[in-house]
């Protein structure tokens, strides 16, 4: 199959005209012009963009889709089929699924250490069926959930994590360093009093954390599997230290411009959420990706809790004055190259996989068309011209 008449997004340039040769599941060829001879099953792009999959490296939504209200369980195999088509009408050829192993008894039952583990096992178990698009893990251990550690080692011995991220929400630091903007958080989307808010953050602050030698323990086991290693809300350049020590390769989410830029010198890929970028500012009143990004402080975007809001960024970033290349390198080849699946997708490029959206704009805004993995169109959306209105 070729794509021709294509506004091709690779690494280092925009091929204005160009053409895209796949052979089964491979990119075969990448070229400015038009192919010699035009084949029925070719496609022809009409000059809209041809950007890469987009490569999720932290995505939420697979808990939202499983318990979309308190205590509201759906069943795992319709959450993963029905989110996977989501997903795929957004863009999102690699997904990262999420799971915030938070405690034995989490309010959410999506943060339950059983459930988590139980997820990432019907996981992996989709991941070898039929699908349309790439399952990857990556489990947010909580450091103050003491009891999940010897399971934690199972799962990384087993291969069933592909990313490992070390978190601590305590009250007082990291994305809650503000006590009273964390309070009033819990207030509004947990609906607590102000009391039931204070009592909450009182009780946060008294759990045990893990043994730093623990931790360490847990990070050299994950680097000796090639698994890739995540800190998460960094605050302060003292803890970046720390993640070093970790082995750890990712910056998730710099609580401050300072540690973000910090964290690119000492070599880290610096991740923030892409719908930080879209609305200009983060939820919990930290800095703005937009500006981190603006500063040069920022490799990766990702869709956090907002699938949508990959596609949409980089048009965005595209728009304040990014190069579009590189706008588009934050949701695809970066985050790829971070995972270290950089080899097989994340670009546009000769021997690589053949996943590929095709994306008009209007007013600005990507409208996306078609989204193909391993050369299969998975995902083909027709829309209908506008209502002609007559008079």
């Amino acid at each position: 199959m070729k794509i021709y008449h294509a506004k091709i997004v690779t690494p280092f340039r925009i091929i204005e005209n160009g053409t895209i040769e796949i052979e089964e599941d491979r990119i075969q060829r990448v070229y400015e012009g038009t192919p010699s001879e035009i084949e029925p099953s070719d496609i022809d792009a009409e000059g809209k963009w041809v950007l890469p999959g987009l490569v999720d490296s932290h995505s939420d939504a697979i808990e939202i889709e499983l318990e979309p209200r308190p205590q509201s369980v759906f069943p795992m195999d319709i959450s993963f089929y029905e989110l996977e088509k989501k997903l795929v009408g957004e863009g999102i050829t690699t997904i990262y699924h999420s799971l915030s192993l938070l405690e034995e008894n989490a309010k959410k039952k999506t943060r339950q250490n059983d459930m988590v583990f139980e997820v990432i096992e019907k996981i992996k178990s989709f991941s070898y069926g039929r699908q349309l698009i790439r399952h990857k893990t990556h489990l947010r251990y909580e450091i103050t959930n003491i009891s999940a550690v010897l399971r934690v080692k199972e799962f990384i011995q087993q291969n069933k994590i592909d990313q490992l991220s070390f978190m601590d929400h305590s009250p007082g630091q990291g994305q809650f360093r503000d006590i009273e903007v964390h309070k009033l958080l819990l207030m509004q989307h947990r609906h607590l009093s102000e009391q039931e808010a204070d009592e909450l953050i009182d009780e946060s602050r008294k759990h045990p954390k893990l043994d730093q030698a623990i931790i360490q323990e847990l990070a050299d086991l994950a680097h000796n599997y090639h698994i890739p290693i995540a800190s998460h809300d960094d605050d302060s350049i003292e803890k970046l230290s720390v993640v070093q020590d970790w082995k750890a390769s990712i910056s998730e989410f710099p609580i401050e411009l300072e540690v973000a830029k910090q964290a690119k010198r000492m070599g880290l890929h610096v991740v923030m959420g892409a719908p930080n970028a879209l609305l200009g500012k983060s939820h919990s009143n930290n800095v703005s990706a937009m500006e981190a990004i603006l500063h040069g402080a920022v490799d990766i975007l990702c869709s956090d809790y907002y699938p949508s809001s990959l596609l949409h960024a980089a048009f965005k970033l595209k728009q304040q004055g990014l190069k579009m290349n590189e706008a588009v390198n934050m949701v695809s080849l970066n985050p790829a190259t971070a995972l270290n699946i950089h080899e097989e997708v994340g670009s546009l490029e000769e021997g690589k996989k053949a996943d590929l959206l095709i994306v008009s704009e209007e007013n600005q805004r990507p409208v996306l068309q078609t989204v193909m993995v391993d050369g299969q169109i998975v995902c083909q959306m027709n829309y209908l011209q506008p209502v002609k209105i007559l008079h």
